[in-house]
């Protein structure tokens, strides 16, 4: 997209405003001295050129429309993987594009702090090279030895982004942990504090043991078993057993009879306050009124009723712990129960009795023998159970009772609500919406604390004096103390405060980085003034709730405004397979392997070296192996594909589906395409060549470009629209078909070919026609793909040929930072649809001569001679006209019209006018057609069957309401595709040697 050396280009004329030139001067242009497309070439020092030039920054003082967005900020300490090169390719897509539109573009870097993440890789790093744990240091020497890690590591992934081409402003790069992000993050907390949205309680969390902190939802995973199944957990020698249901008895209060509770978690019951049954079951009505005894506590507990009990789970009876279960936290509420806590922050039993200090898991053992002992256990089942686990440590999440900070939403959510209804804030794909209102319903208050050295520290301060307590946020003690004494009607100077030790959830921090990134709370002068809200937020729809809706409520309630107009939701990485890439399933790949190659055994070295580094354990590290080796055997690893192919690819799905799959020998395939790009370049600077040799001078009137001038600027015009038409919308994979198709099929295999003859001195104003077509179809064509390739069109543009005007268009770049980006208005007059179906009837007729020989085995080397019946006279005229380029493309001996008599053909039917014949080169005929026969038939027969059973699926009354949407959209399209692909089949009309069998249509 951008330019290398401005002196090489000559002055455009401002407009065209005659049909007619003179053929002028041809511009000198450098030669490609390479072979061959060589990635590793042109890739070099490019991006220090671009960034030498500040080709990327944001201009203050401009009047030009502005266009802003932030990167969502990777983890520091991270390093590139496919979804962070999805994201962020999608977004430089968007900006480069903006930016050769005119647009005055912010697009802004940083990283994330990442607390709970680079928290536990320094603690892994200290504990693994020092024997230290962060306990051993300190809290300010750990932060300390964090500090030392981000300067050591954090540039890794913002170096990885430069490989990749991102065109971020890099004089504005942040990092969370700043001084200026701090102190946006102090205010925001305070300020909610002040307006009575933050506020602190004792309420049930999401507890990590190994961690020693709250989480946040989106941190647990939430994994099923299936039956009994043996876990390794930290801080256990010995694996635990879950999956199994345990069926205990209370015995009843003063009365004869028990009640049997039924519960995965027997340990809990230590804590249990009462037992619920479902009010309309009739096995328990009996029981309304009466209390049942705690064996080991001997308290009383009542038997509640409550409609939230499944009568269908156990025995339809459920034990009730407030401290420990999130469900029952909320019925304790409903019924004014007491909150029992009996484990503790370090994983421990307390308030248990006999079982206090012990281990929770255990107690568990213990304790289910000694209601055995006791007469109390009924049965242990194998069991369905899901079980929270900690994503950052692979423990399982207890649920307990603690005070700490939170933000109110019910109101803030109405407003996020009403902003999607009212269509003030957009969201792409539409199908989001009624997740955002779903989110947008929960009322449930956010938990901002977490236990955790590295990260914001809350700025709560808490104030004593005398018995009176009071929690207050505070820029400083000393506020802190004049604000508390306003609460506890007393002097400042009486009260004691200490600095809350817990830090803010990141996710908090992160939240009210589009507007603090650029300068809020102070520099509204600046970038905060001219740039925000941004124009667009573009991120994976598995974040929607947990951060977009969060820098939603924020932005609004802090600044008063949306934090954006327009949010693009991408999907998630996938594998060939449809897989979601992941190390459990062992299908992650890295960008930079398949940018740069690497063989199968330096992969499975890599590989090896990250499961000793503790990155990969051992289950992930055997799956990993067997992925590499099933899925890279065969091509010894993975090829170099360079940048360009790797970002082409990655947009070449539909990035708006559920999921974006990725396929290694589809990105090969693609820098293949970029060779084919670059050999029309060198065959451009041929045909150059001889017309600058030439001594004649030709005037050129737009009548003498020849037919297939005219059908591939037609062609042109057509790719250029759908182009800015996808991007418009973010259909990017529809703007990579069109450059694809047009470029590589329409271009380089039938239009250079077409015309490749036509250069000669006695063609000599054809060849100039040839030249100026070429040169600005080459000039457009790279234009647009330049957002999505941008080392290969940054090489090629500047070498272009080109004449000092165009008959066809002159691009006015000169003293520009940016490529004119193609727009269809001013290649709209090239359009020729009639022209465009008469070439393209020509062109199906040779596909169909190639499907022939492909369906018949007939290799590229037999040139058989084929036959053509038809009474489309255009048609033949022009086959006739072209009949170099017809052998030449379906690689036959010749074509001949008229009837047929010998029986050694095999046909297909192009449309009701025409029917192809195929000889038979080389082959038995019955052989042939015999086997033909039969495999047509197989896959007609497969196709029909498969779309028998989607139809009916389909068509299912209940599938427009069980489906979801997304998935509904993939069912449609591989509908579509699989009628094509029958469409395509039933073209094939296989005879035998008397001609009496077909297969019908």
């Amino acid at each position: 997209m951008y330019f290398r050396y401005h002196n090489r280009v000559k002055p455009y004329l401002i407009s065209w405003t005659r049909n007619i030139t003179k053929t002028a001067r041809i511009i000198a242009k450098p030669n490609l001295s390479a072979a061959a497309y060589k990635p590793e070439f042109v890739e070099r020092h490019v991006y220090e050129e671009w960034e030498r030039r500040g080709l990327f920054k944001a201009e203050n003082f401009s009047d030009k429309p502005t266009f802003s967005m932030v990167l969502p900020p990777p983890n520091v300490t991270g390093k590139l993987h496919l979804g962070h090169a999805l994201a962020s390719t999608v977004q430089d897509v968007i900006v480069r594009r903006k930016r050769a539109r005119g647009h005055n573009v912010l697009w802004l870097p940083g990283t994330d702090h990442a607390g709970i993440a680079t928290q536990s890789v320094v603690e892994k790093y200290l504990k693994n090279t020092r024997n230290l744990s962060r306990h051993d240091l300190g809290r300010e020497k750990f932060n300390q030895e964090v500090w030392k890690w981000r300067d050591t590591h954090g540039k890794t992934i913002t170096q990885q982004l430069r490989t990749l081409g991102c065109s971020l402003d890099w004089s504005r790069e942040l990092f969370t942990m700043d001084q200026k992000h701090i102190n946006a993050v102090n205010v925001a907390f305070m300020r909610l504090f002040q307006k009575g949205l933050m506020y602190r309680k004792k309420a049930l969390v999401n507890w990590c043991n190994a961690l020693k902190s709250t989480v946040s939802d989106i941190e647990v995973d939430n994994v099923q078993i299936n039956g009994p199944m043996d876990i390794k957990l930290p801080g256990y020698a010995d694996p635990v057993k879950f999956g199994l249901m345990y069926n205990f008895a209370y015995k009843l209060f003063e009365s004869d009879g028990e009640v049997i509770v039924s519960t995965t978690m027997p340990e809990t019951m230590l804590g249990d306050v009462a037992v619920a049954v479902h009010p309309e079951d009739p096995t328990y009505k009996h029981l309304r009124d009466k209390r049942i005894v705690h064996p080991f506590t001997n308290k009383v507990m009542p038997i509640i009723f409550d409609e939230f009990v499944d009568m269908d789970f156990g025995t339809g009876a459920v034990k009730i712990t407030p401290a420990h279960s999130k469900v029952d936290y909320d019925v304790a509420k409903r019924h004014q129960l007491a909150m029992v806590q009996v484990i503790d922050e370090e994983g421990n039993m307390i308030n248990s009795q006999e079982f206090d200090k012990l281990k929770r898991y255990d107690c568990r053992t213990r304790l289910v023998e000694k209601l055995n002992d006791m007469g109390l256990l009924r049965k242990v089942i194998p069991h369905k159970m899901t079980l929270p686990l900690c994503s950052r440590t692979n423990d399982i999440i207890d649920y307990l009772p603690k005070e700490q900070w939170f933000l109110s939403c019910s109101k803030l959510n109405e407003k996020a609500a009403k902003a999607v209804e009212t269509g003030t804030l957009k969201i792409q794909p539409e199908k989001f919406v009624k997740n955002w209102l779903t989110w947008c319903k929960d009322d449930r208050d956010w938990c901002v604390s977490r236990q955790l050295w590295w990260g914001h520290r809350v700025p709560g301060y808490k104030c004593v004096s005398g018995s009176n307590v009071a929690w207050v946020a505070a820029p400083n003690l000393l506020a802190a103390k004049k604000l508390a004494a306003k609460y506890l009607n007393t002097m400042p100077d009486t009260i004691h405060a200490e600095r809350d030790t817990d830090v803010l959830d990141t996710w908090f921090s992160s939240a009210i980085y589009p507007f603090s990134s650029v300068g809020w709370p102070g520099n509204y002068e600046n970038d905060y003034r001219k740039f925000y809200p941004l124009d667009l937020l573009a991120t994976g729809h598995d974040i929607l709730g947990l951060w977009v809706h969060r820098m939603v409520i924020l932005g609004l309630e802090l600044t008063g405004s949306l934090p954006f107009d327009n949010v693009l939701l991408h999907g998630v990485i996938c594998d060939n397979k449809g897989a979601k890439m992941s190390k459990s399933k062992g299908n992650v790949i890295d960008p930079v392997d398949v940018i740069h190659g690497i063989s199968l055994d330096k992969l499975k070295r890599k590989t090896e070296l990250m499961h000793l580094d503790g990155i990969l354990s051992k289950n992930e590290l055997e799956k990993t192996l067997q992925y590499q080796k099933s899925n890279f055997s065969n091509s010894q690893g993975i090829p170099e594909c360079g940048v360009d192919a790797l970002r082409f690819t990655l947009l070449s799905q539909d990035i708006k589906s559920h999921f974006v799959n990725f396929d290694v020998s589809m990105c090969h395939a693609n820098k293949l395409f970029c060779n084919k790009i670059w050999q029309s370049v060198k065959y451009t600077h041929l045909l150059f060549g001889k017309l600058k040799g030439s001594e004649d001078t030709e005037i050129i009137y737009e009548d003498d470009m020849t037919f297939f001038d005219r059908w591939i600027l037609s062609k042109l015009a057509n790719m250029i629209a759908v182009v800015n038409k996808s991007m418009d919308v973010f259909d990017f994979h529809l703007a990579t078909k069109a450059l694809r198709t047009f470029m590589y099929n329409e271009f380089c295999d039938v239009y250079i070919e077409a015309t490749k003859h036509d250069a000669e001195p006695e063609n000599l104003k054809t060849g100039y026609a040839h030249a100026h077509t070429l040169s600005t179809v080459l000039n457009a064509s790279l234009r647009c793909l330049s957002p999505f390739m941008v080392y290969l069109t940054h090489d090629l543009i500047p070498k272009i040929p080109q004449f000092e005007y165009s008959i066809i268009y002159n691009f006015q770049d000169e003293n520009k930072k940016y490529y004119e980006f193609p727009q269809y208005d001013s290649f709209e007059k090239w359009q020729d649809t009639n022209l465009e179906k008469q070439v393209d009837k020509l062109l199906s007729t040779i596909y169909l001569i190639r499907q022939l020989k492909g369906f018949y085995g007939m290799s590229n080397k037999l040139r058989p001679i084929v036959y053509i019946q038809t009474a489309n006279k255009v048609l033949r005229g022009d086959i006739e006209r072209f009949k170099n380029l017809v052998t030449n493309l379906a690689k036959c001996d010749k074509i001949i019209f008229g009837e047929i008599s010998d029986k050694n053909f095999v046909s297909g039917v192009l449309d009701k006018d025409t029917q192809v014949f195929v000889e038979l080169a080389g082959k038995d005929i019955e052989v042939a057609v015999s086997d033909a026969r039969e495999k047509l038939l197989k896959k007609v027969k497969k196709i029909e069957e498969h779309l028998s059973k989607m139809e009916e699926k389909i068509l299912n009354p209940t599938y427009s309401a069980s489906v979801p949407e997304w998935t509904q959209m993939i069912d449609r399209e591989n509908l579509l595709s699989k009628r094509e692909e029958l469409k395509q089949l039933q073209r094939l009309v296989v005879d035998d040697v008397s001609k009496d069998t077909q297969v019908e249509k």
